[in-house]
């Protein structure tokens, strides 16, 4: 067997060091956000814990991207809680691992039926103005522990200027121990020993607080960590029906925030990777969770961020949070819950700042206002909504924002056929001119929104005398209805002028379209040329088909 070179031994040296501090910082990170979440949810903290020992692992072998943690997020945790506020107490355990269950089975069917084509209509610019307020929404949710100020106004940025208005409340040491983590990170990214500083500040705070006898809230005022890993059961599906419904929407709340993962987060490789897959890995990690009994997972943008940052390279950055939490339940229990919640809070501010890519928000800004309007409404939305509503609103932004541009990005162009064959593009006329044959081209959308805009930049019919129009449909594989019944009453003002209107360039597929809407009865069978090898050859047989009416109808 060949020597393995020194330069790549000590790349891969460095590459699985990299990622056994990030996983290692990133599982410690997760523990008290997880049982938090949980509480958010409405269901026991350690709920939140046995869903990041069995789901997280599971998804980080299954999911396409492969840096993406799979965690419980706060969008999908509130989401939860409003779907079980109704659930008696004594039922919410069982409640929370049908919903488990369910929430994989939508992710899974999505995965399989390829559902991530979706995707491809929330644009760039919801995506950026939806990560950019997660980035805020991260450090404005750490205020409070990050200064011990828990002010009591509704809404995150209320809290925040409260907390700004207020410094005589704020908890000196709480703040210090916050932020000596800053300052350790800050520093120790500056030596060789970067990739160990969040590590490094995780324990320097903890041992700070410590060593000063300082009373700081820390993970046991959550709850305490229990000393046990569940026992897998099969979920009771006796309440599957009442929370279908809510299912479907954790469910589709954890694909967009990993749709956030994947559209903003390269693999190793420099690719993107496939949705499909992800939202195949987010149902298989909800699938364990639920066996366990955990809560609802999806992908998280803070914990993808924070490993990115950390250096990670491969899926054993997540895979080891499962073990090492449970590690941390069996062994170390008493040791995490001795870390400062305002240290855990400095690490996740410093990672929402860097999560605000200012680079990507100038490019989007640059493209151009409507762009600029929908990522600024989208940032503001997660910031005064929760965060579900949040992204929803940009999403339908977004969609509109579609429909917007397809109806603005249509012309209808005249053609000119030469003599050696070819089609040049002319200036269009109002109106269709007398006994002449005029050829018309559509570029952009032909369907609901930009169909009514092609009615309007169509050369009129009337006061014209039998006019020869052809319209070309080359490539289209289908047209909306809108557009036929634009068509259609083209066709009657043109048989109104005494003329003629042809359709060239008609494939197979339209042609079918146009026979089972009945247009090419109403249009006439000869009245329709189909697409051709050569480009420009349905369009010479329309041409001649016209020239031939025209000459017919001359007096002899």
């Amino acid at each position: 067997m060949s020597e393995v070179p020194k330069a790549e031994r000590l790349t891969r040296q460095r590459f699985s060091r990299r990622d056994f501090v990030a996983g290692l910082t990133n599982a410690v990170t997760n523990i008290p956000d997880a049982m938090a979440n949980a509480v958010l949810a409405g269901v026991n903290p350690v709920r939140g814990l046995y869903a990041l020992m069995a789901g997280t692992p599971a998804a980080s072998l299954t999911t396409g991207s492969q840096l993406m943690t799979v965690s419980v997020t706060g969008a999908m945790a509130l989401t939860v809680g409003d779907a079980l506020a109704y659930v008696p107490l004594d039922e919410r355990l069982a409640s929370i691992a049908v919903l488990s269950l369910l929430v994989a089975v939508v992710q899974i069917v999505l995965g399989l039926a390829r559902a991530g084509s979706l995707l491809r209509f929330v644009s760039n610019a919801v995506l950026r103005g939806f990560l950019t307020g997660v980035a805020v929404n991260i450090v404005l949710s750490q205020l409070p522990n990050l200064t011990g100020y828990a002010s009591g106004a509704g809404g995150r940025l209320l809290r925040a200027f409260d907390t700004l208005i207020h410094p005589a409340a704020l908890d000196p040491k709480t703040l210090a121990i916050g932020g000596l983590t800053i300052v350790v990170v800050l520093l120790l990214e500056r030596t060789r020993a970067k990739e160990f500083a969040f590590l490094a500040a995780l324990v320097t705070g903890t041992a700070a607080a410590m060593l000063l006898g300082w009373r700081v809230a820390n993970v046991r005022s959550l709850a305490a960590i229990p000393r046990a890993f569940p026992v897998p059961t099969l979920p009771s599906l006796g309440l599957s029906l009442e929370l279908l419904v809510p299912a479907v929407s954790v469910g589709l709340i954890g694909l967009i925030q990993g749709a956030g993962v994947s559209k903003s987060t390269p693999n190793v490789d420099g690719g993107y990777p496939d949705p499909n897959r992800d939202f195949l890995g987010q149902g298989v990690g909800n699938l364990a969770s639920s066996l366990f009994g955990g809560v609802p997972i999806g992908g998280s943008v803070s914990s993808t961020a924070l490993v990115v940052q950390l250096g990670a390279k491969s899926r054993i950055v997540n895979f080891i949070v499962g073990p090492i939490v449970l590690t941390a339940v069996l062994l170390l229990a008493g040791a995490v819950e001795v870390i400062p919640l305002t240290t855990l809070a400095a690490l996740l501010v410093i990672v929402g700042i860097r999560a605000m890519n200012v680079g990507a928000i100038e490019t989007v800004w640059q493209t151009g206002r409507p762009a600029r309007v929908i990522m600024g409404m989208t940032f503001i939305a997660m910031l005064v909504t929760p965060v579900q509503f949040g992204i929803l609103f940009g999403v339908g932004l977004s969609v509109i924002q579609h429909i917007f541009n397809a109806s603005l990005d249509v012309r209808v162009v005249a053609l000119s056929l030469q003599p050696d064959g070819a089609l040049v593009e002319e200036p269009g006329h109002p109106a269709l001119p007398d006994k002449k044959i005029t050829v018309l081209d559509i570029y952009g959308s032909v369907f609901y929104a930009g169909a009514d805009v092609i009615a309007t930049m169509l050369p009129r019919p009337a006061g014209s005398h039998r006019p020869v129009v052809i319209v070309r449909l080359r490539g289209r594989s289908e047209v909306g209805s809108t557009f036929l019944a634009v068509l259609e009453r083209y066709r009657q003002g043109v048989d109104a002028a005494g003329g003629l209107l042809m359709l060239a360039g008609v494939g197979p597929q339209l042609a079918e379209q146009l026979d089972r809407t009945g247009m090419r009865a109403r249009l006439g069978a000869d009245r329709i040329f189909e697409a051709q090898p050569a480009l420009t050859a349905s369009v010479k047989a329309a041409v001649a088909a016209g020239e031939k009416w025209l000459a017919s109808a001359e007096p002899k």
